[in-house]
């Protein structure tokens, strides 16, 4: 049974002095918690938005050779390897189901029906990829021979005189010029 006895001497209990805090996640700890959550519910909102909200600046697109610029170095590849062009030649290509379309190229010589167009601005509407396969498959064959290439940026000239020297040196090793 329970015995209820007297206390006689009573000392008071010795507490400790330090102010304890509620125990915390250490802070890296939340943010890659909350973080990856935020993270993930961000990246779904920026899914949604259909280019109408501003999420920042847009890209600033790389500054292209123009058109003169472009002429001026592919003119200098053929005039090195002694051919010469005549600028804005208009030219009749018959397609494959015997349509014909009629395109002007940047540099032509007629007598060995090579030339070339370099397609910036309004040229995309008129050299398609089908009439640019057309092109190739016609160098392939009989001619004519044709290099049409597309807008290169500034820094790389040297790409544009390597892909014509390229083209020109293909025609010399197979006999076409």
């Amino acid at each position: 049974m329970l015995r209820i006895k007297r206390v006689v001497l009573y000392s008071v209990p010795k507490y400790p002095r330090e102010v304890f805090k509620p125990w915390r996640e250490p802070a890296a700890v939340t943010v890659m918690k909350r973080g990856a959550v935020s993270a993930a519910l961000l990246a779904i909102l920026e899914s949604c938005d259909e280019g109408v909200g501003v999420t920042g600046p847009p890209p600033v697109p790389p500054d292209l050779m123009t058109e003169n610029e472009a002429r001026a170095v592919i003119t200098n590849v053929f005039t090195d390897n002694g051919i010469t062009l005549t600028p804005d030649v208009t030219l009749s290509i018959i397609g494959n189901h015997s349509d014909t379309t009629d395109v002007v190229l940047d540099g032509y010589n007629d007598s060995l029906r090579v030339g070339y167009e370099y397609v910036t601005g309004t040229d995309v509407s008129s050299f398609t990829e089908d009439l640019i396969a057309q092109l190739d498959a016609d160098a392939a064959n009989s001619g004519p021979y044709i290099k049409a290439t597309t807008a290169v940026r500034d820094d790389q000239a040297s790409r544009l005189e390597r892909t014509m020297q390229a083209f020109i040196d293909t025609l010399k090793a197979h006999g076409k010029i």
